[in-house]
């Protein structure tokens, strides 16, 4: 199942029956690469694999699981900037537009050959419009992007558009971003 649809994250037994571990978080890296993988088993049997591990997963746990440190754990990961960083690069995200190009690497966009300098929440917003084949709307975008689940009541989203068309278009060109009316934005043609 996990091979046939997309998680944000698997939590992966390290008795798998007939597959290790490793054998099946190799094969789902090559297909799912943005999915994040926790390793669970028992402290004695994890000991001794620990750099194995840190191989093909993200974090592990001891059996038995405390569901509070679980919940720690998995937070840590998906609120952490690093984790963002250096998944971004495994993920099938388009790194050019036009003449834009990210590097993801290096955290820099670029209009043609000239640097444009961004903050973290405008490379953020960005990399997830680029990312996309369609319309994003904004609560999408809050939810992606500075992870509000629900705020209805915001404006950030139209400021920070702004905040990027003021750094990367150019006058007397058309804009990179597209605003769709009622929708969202989007940066596709």
């Amino acid at each position: 199942m996990a091979l046939q649809t997309d998680y944000d994250l698997i939590l992966l037994n390290a008795r798998l029956g007939n597959m290790t571990a490793q054998d099946f978080a190799e094969r789902l890296s090559r297909t799912k690469p943005a999915s994040v993988i926790m390793v669970l088993d028992h402290r004695e049997e994890l000991q001794d694999q620990i750099e194995t591990i840190q191989r093909f997963a993200v974090s592990y746990i001891y059996k038995p699981v405390i569901i509070d440190q679980l919940v720690a754990r998995i937070s840590a990961i998906f609120r952490g900037r690093d984790f963002i960083d250096q998944h971004c690069s495994q993920m099938k995200v388009p790194t050019s537009y036009r003449n834009l190009r990210m590097d993801v690497e290096h955290h820099t966009v670029y209009r043609g050959e000239e640097m444009i300098a961004l903050t973290r929440r405008e490379y953020d917003l960005l990399a997830t419009l680029m990312g996309s084949k369609k319309v994003l709307t904004r609560e999408q975008l809050l939810e992606s992007v500075w992870k509000y689940e629900s705020a209805t009541e915001t404006n950030i989203v139209d400021v920070y558009i702004r905040y990027l068309r003021s750094k990367l278009d150019v006058k007397g060109q058309k804009s990179y971003i597209k605003t769709v009316r009622g929708v969202g934005y989007t940066m596709q043609e």
